[in-house]
């Protein structure tokens, strides 16, 4: 659980240094997703917010579906390779 911000801990270099960290450990999940951010979808103003995050998700499946019809399709052509690939082996060594 990552807090919004650095209330409560008062101000100065041990407040920054937790919201730095936070802000690290956010970093790893959420390429980009800063503290603010994040801190406006959990505070009283998410509500507004619940449109854009779906809009987010929705873009990133449409990204993965793409990714994924691009592995299938790579996939099919590798096989397909392959089984040329063992055909011409079969060739050259007479076992046709």
């Amino acid at each position: 659980m990552l807090p919004c911000g650095a209330k409560g801990e008062g101000e100065g270099l041990a407040a920054s240094r937790r919201v730095s960290k936070d802000q690290k450990e956010l970093d790893m999940c959420a390429e980009g997703f800063d503290m603010g951010r994040l801190g406006r979808l959990v505070g009283q103003d998410a509500a507004g917010y619940k449109g854009e995050i779906g809009e987010l998700y929705r873009k990133m499946l449409d990204d993965m579906d793409g990714l994924a019809r691009l592995v299938e399709e790579s996939l099919a052509r590798v096989l397909e390779q392959e089984n040329h690939n063992m055909k011409l082996r079969y060739k050259v060594a007479g076992l046709e």
